[in-house]
């Protein structure tokens, strides 16, 4: 920092990003959230803006090559949240929406950047919490060019980073069936809702909980009047796998699906938004080499944990290394009682200021 630069405090602007409420969507309070941030960023970064559907993208750049930042701007949390969960500190815990998913990882972010002078790039994104659509093709490009991408995800409780993610997929089930009246000629009609709920069990067969391979059908719909047999149905399926090999297996088994009554109609409509984040051996590098820092600094044991949520280290790890969750560490992300452990703020620094001079001289 130079004698030009304001003074910094991690807690003083996380309270301030905290504040700001920026739910997906709202592109307004996730431009303020990257403003603010902007302010605290050392002068030497080149800053840029990208505009997207979303909501803007924002870069920060010092030099070329070395580590790739990631975080996002936007949070679960609607507008008006705060009025009944307010920003508040218990002992060594904050609580706050936001705080843990993913402001406090922004924060370390801007904390790193300033105490080095390595090479590196940080991308603030507007929609991670509604799959990044917009923000994934300045994402890979940008990992393309990068050592190693550095994802400020909240870390696991015990300290723990994420080096396998599930991959995501979102997919939409259309039955059409035959109505008729439900008394005077049941024989008539074909039930869109049994097809449905003969559907559902089908998919729950597809499941392979062994491999981490599981299939949610959220929200059904069908039929208009008790007494008529059910011309339409619907379902919206979430599912989970953590390998290439069992994204494409669902993939093709769902463009085929079977029907249990001939005369109805059956459609599955959708993709898998992100990839399967699989640990490889470049990745898994890095990791024994944070982990060799966290024991260094901390005397524990870092762990390298798969979970089943996604991120934009989905997109990432295909092209450059990637670790995972080295953002806070706490509880409750999406959750009411979402907060930090602050104690947990300055061994992430830490460990973030020695990844990014290793990925200046490359492991």
């Amino acid at each position: 920092m130079t004698e030009a630069e304001p003074a910094f405090e991690m807690k003083t602007l996380l309270k301030d990003l905290v504040a700001i409420e920026s739910p997906s969507g709202e592109p307004e309070g996730i431009r303020q959230v990257m403003r603010r941030l902007s302010q605290d960023l050392p002068q030497d970064m080149a800053m840029r803006w990208h505009d997207t559907p979303r909501g803007p993208i924002f870069e920060a750049r010092r030099g070329s090559g070395g580590a790739l930042l990631l975080g996002h701007a936007d949070t679960v949390w609607p507008r008006g949240t705060l009025q009944t969960m307010p920003w508040r500190e218990d002992g060594d815990l904050v609580y706050g929406p936001g705080t843990l998913d993913m402001k406090a990882g922004l924060v370390l972010a801007v904390a790193a950047l300033r105490s080095s002078d390595a090479p590196a790039v940080l991308l603030v994104t507007p929609d991670e919490e509604i799959g990044s659509g917009a923000s994934r093709p300045l994402l890979e490009s940008r990992a393309r060019e990068a050592q190693v991408v550095l994802v400020l995800e909240a870390g696991m409780p015990d300290g723990a980073v994420k080096i396998a993610r599930s991959g995501v997929g979102d997919f939409h089930l259309s039955i059409t069936g035959v109505e008729s009246h439900a008394g005077l000629e049941p024989e008539r009609g074909a039930s869109a809702i049994k097809e449905l709920a003969q559907q559902i069990l089908w998919l729950g067969g597809l499941e392979n909980r062994l491999l981490g391979t599981t299939l949610n059908p959220g929200v059904v719909d069908g039929g208009t009047r008790t007494n008529v047999v059910a011309g339409r149905a619907e379902g919206y399926i979430d599912v989970r796998v953590q390998t290439a090999r069992e994204m494409e297996r669902i993939t093709e088994t769902l463009a085929a699906p079977p029907r249990f009554d001939p005369r109805v109609k059956v459609e599955y409509r959708g993709a898998f938004n992100r990839p399967p984040m699989e640990p490889d051996p470049p990745m898994l590098r890095w990791f024994e080499y944070a982990a060799s820092i966290w024991k260094h600094t901390t005397g524990q044991v870092m762990h390298g944990m798969r979970v089943g949520g996604a991120s934009d280290g989905n997109f990432t790890a295909r092209l450059a290394p990637t670790l995972d969750g080295l953002g806070a560490v706490g509880q409750g992300a999406h959750a009411r009682h979402e907060h930090i452990a602050w104690s947990s703020m300055n061994p992430r620094l830490a460990l973030l200021e020695q990844l990014l001079a290793r990925a200046a001289e490359g492991l």
